[in-house]
């Protein structure tokens, strides 16, 4: 089940950002530049190598990548590696980092790699290509392809009132009720409908109680399925609102300038 997830999640890369960012006009960037602009830095957990769960052999055990503005740095238990990049937009390129902070020595525990992280390393090191999906990045060239999803920080998650992270269920847009309240999906940074490859998604940021959202574009469809109605006008709904707070019984009202969506917790999840 998870093998298929992978693939449904990886279809739509391009797509969701392509949905999310706005059409090139005079006070508008472009697409590139939007995803240039964007940093890919903080901590992630992998959770998908070659379209598969990595193989570690360690209960519960979860290998994590962490980005800086220099470095690549993947652990893995005691085992770790790391590797310089240069990132121009979606292109990568990764080259082994030296340590000069320890004179180029590198100590790691005495047992050797399992397949999963072998696949890792693998992978980050043959990477020409870097794209934002929903939860996190995702890499490809020719060592393989992986999928990581994003951790944020405590500051990061101090800084926002709402925390929008979660399974939603919208009820109401601009003030009236849905006929049928309609499943949602969202990372840190992405809010989106199942499955992922209809392309009917849009990225946003929380800063204290200021909610921000592009504009949405063409929706990036990969798969041929019907989508309910009333997505296209959340989204519009979205992009124009400004301000995001919590309401009675865990919901969300996501609001301004004479437009909102309210959003309830989905059966069973905990917030």
């Amino acid at each position: 089940m998870k093998f298929a997830f992978a693939l449904v999640t990886i279809m739509p890369l391009a797509s969701l950002i392509l949905a999310c960012s706005p059409a090139p006009g005079p006070q508008q960037r472009s697409v590139e530049e939007v995803i240039a602009a964007r940093s890919i830095e903080g901590e992630y957990v992998v959770t998908f190598v070659n379209e598969a769960v990595p193989l570690i052999n360690i209960e519960d055990h979860e290998p994590t990548i962490t980005i800086d503005a220099e470095r690549i740095h993947f652990q893995s238990q005691c085992i770790y590696h790391d590797w310089a990049y240069e990132r121009d937009a979606e292109r990568l390129q990764t080259r082994p980092w030296t340590y000069p902070e320890s004179g180029g020595v590198v100590g790691m525990c005495a047992r050797g790699l399992s397949a999963g992280e072998t696949a890792i390393i693998e992978a980050v090191g043959g990477a020409d290509t870097i794209r934002f999906v929903p939860r996190g990045l995702w890499l490809t060239g020719d060592g393989g392809t992986l999928q990581m999803r994003f951790v944020p920080s405590d500051d990061q998650l101090a800084a926002r009132d709402v925390d929008l992270t979660g399974s939603w269920n919208a009820q109401a847009l601009d003030g009236s009720d849905l006929p049928v309240g309609i499943d949602l999906e969202a990372s840190f940074d992405a809010i989106w409908w199942e499955p992922g490859c209809a392309g009917q998604g849009i990225s946003y940021t929380i800063q204290g109680e200021r909610f921000s959202a592009p504009e949405p574009g063409n929706p990036g469809m990969v798969c041929d399925i019907g989508f309910p109605p009333e997505l296209t006008a959340i989204w519009s709904a979205m992009s124009e609102a400004d301000t995001i707070e919590q309401t009675v019984n865990n919901g969300v009202l996501i609001s301004g300038n004479g437009r909102s969506v309210l959003l309830a917790p989905n059966r069973g999840e905990a917030r």
